[in-house]
């Protein structure tokens, strides 16, 4: 038993040098800002426009690119290599990361973009498939992890923003931070091979399902597929949240803009509680987690949406709380939801799947936002925004439900 807990530990220690990397790349990487090249004035070839809705041209490439790749990654058959992905994808993320801050025109921060968003996408897909393989009853939880060390990655990345405001004005990259940039990468780039290397394949969990009346055969079975149309209205209701939520209180409730910045960073905050929402997926079901919380949160949106002048108190608790659903739960259930409905062979096409979902409906979400506040009202906006796809989703996931019995779960060992 403390041979085995000993594994446990090494393994996940080895998990979290493979998430805190990527997650910092990638963030680096799409917080690049296209205004602050010094050539962004120039022109992108073939008529491609600088921005698409609110969002920046190499922004909407880089979560294209996510995109597609994990269209790629499902469609894949499913003996694909998980480590060869997660080393590959990490090196192709590094390598658009560093050269993203030699860009010195917008095409060529696009480029790097693409790149990266394919980087990032098999990094992350293969690292969440190795990770709720090794810890199969923990599925919820090793995500939430994930999202709760993104948003403290966050913290950094907006730091090293200042390396490409050097360059930007030197037009050259700082020599002392380039060497050690590329040095760490190297080294963990080794590390995390080595760290491969040293767990055989016979030390590896495999898990035989057994025979189900109703057997679900792939990502593409009837149940995965209501549960990736639920995953849509993820970032349907929650990509524009702050932005939507702030003009609100502004625009409507008349808050100054000190107190609406409080209440959407409480909002914001609420993602540090990710392992929270894990653990309680994991506990309770992620399914069930779902069928709670969306109907919850889908209530809340709709009643700080009536422009009722609530105390100031009251409001930062209601918008902690759908921050808390939205980037937190929902999140994290609907992602182990889709993992857990399919057999472990397939984890990482479910991943992919859901990731197809996520950065495709980010900037739908958008071009959606941005037609729709020129024809409704503030009140019929947030409530479309918002509430609507919340409550689609709840149907959706309760419709999943329904579909995949207890015999259509991946069974986990003892």
């Amino acid at each position: 038993m403390s041979s085995s807990m000993h594994k446990n530990k090494k393994q996940a220690m080895g998990m979290l040098a493979l998430m805190l990397p990527t997650t910092l790349l990638f963030l680096v990487l799409s917080g690049m800002d296209p205004t602050k090249l010094p050539l962004a004035s120039e022109a992108l070839p073939f008529g491609v426009p600088a921005s698409l809705g609110n969002i920046p041209i190499a922004s909407a490439i880089f979560y294209v690119s996510m995109g597609l790749t994990g269209l790629v990654l499902a469609l894949l058959p499913e003996t694909l290599s998980r480590r060869k992905a997660l080393l590959a994808g990490f090196l192709l993320l590094a390598v658009a990361a560093l050269m993203g801050l030699y860009s010195r025109t917008l095409f060529e921060l696009c480029c790097w973009s693409l790149l990266g968003g394919i980087g990032c996408t098999m990094n992350i897909c293969a690292w969440v498939s190795i990770g709720v393989t090794y810890f199969p009853r923990h599925c919820a939880l090793v995500v939430g992890l994930m999202i709760c060390f993104t948003a403290v990655s966050n913290i950094f990345a907006n730091k090293l923003s200042a390396i490409q405001h050097a360059i930007n004005e030197q037009g050259e990259l700082p020599v002392l931070p380039a060497l050690a940039g590329m040095l760490i990468l190297i080294l963990l780039y080794l590390l995390i091979w080595h760290f491969f290397q040293q767990i055989s394949a016979s030390g590896e969990p495999r898990f035989i399902r057994p025979e189900a009346r109703n057997p679900v055969g792939s990502v593409w079975s009837r149940g995965p597929l209501l549960l990736f149309l639920a995953a849509i209205c993820l970032p349907l209701s929650a990509g524009n949240f702050d932005y939507l939520y702030s003009l609100y209180m502004r625009e409507i409730l008349g808050f100054p803009i000190k107190t609406v910045g409080v209440v959407i960073g409480i909002a914001m905050s609420a993602t540090l509680l990710s392992p929270l929402a894990g653990w309680l997926g994991d506990r309770h079901g992620a399914v069930k987690m779902l069928l709670i919380t969306l109907p919850i949160t889908a209530a809340i949106g709709g009643l700080i949406s009536l422009g009722w002048q609530l105390p100031v108190e009251v409001l930062m608790l209601l918008v902690f709380l759908i921050g808390f659903g939205l980037t937190a739960v929902f999140y994290i259930n609907i992602l182990a939801a889709l993992i857990q409905s399919v057999p472990p062979m397939q984890n990482m096409r479910a991943v992919g799947l859901f990731y197809v979902a996520f950065n495709l409906g980010i900037l739908a979400a958008d071009v959606l936002f941005t037609h729709l506040k020129e024809m409704v009202g503030w009140t019929t906006l947030v409530l479309l925004q918002l509430v609507l796809p919340l409550v689609l989703a709840t149907v959706l996931v309760w419709l999943a439900q329904r579909i995949m019995t207890p015999d259509d779960q991946a069974v986990l060992p003892d």
